[in-house]
């Protein structure tokens, strides 16, 4: 079924690659798995959640080539 709609601001995500240094590509795939992670039903309102859903993130990243968002 349907988890519902990931909408990213293009202009945003360009500033906020630019600003971390990062290619907007990486920055994307980052934003994506992070919302996908938010419809399956992880949050980061808690410390234990936040670094649950950060490991998750790491590792959906590393599978794409991504580097670590967190590092």
């Amino acid at each position: 079924g349907h988890l519902g709609d990931i909408a990213l601001a293009y202009g945003v995500c360009a500033r906020e690659a630019v600003e971390q240094g990062k290619p907007l590509a990486h920055h994307l795939q980052h934003l994506v798995a992070h919302g996908v992670l938010h419809l399956v039903g992880y949050d980061h309102q808690t410390e234990t959640e936040a670094e649950e859903m950060e490991a998750l993130e790491r590792r959906i990243l590393a599978g794409l080539d991504v580097p670590d968002p967190y590092a």
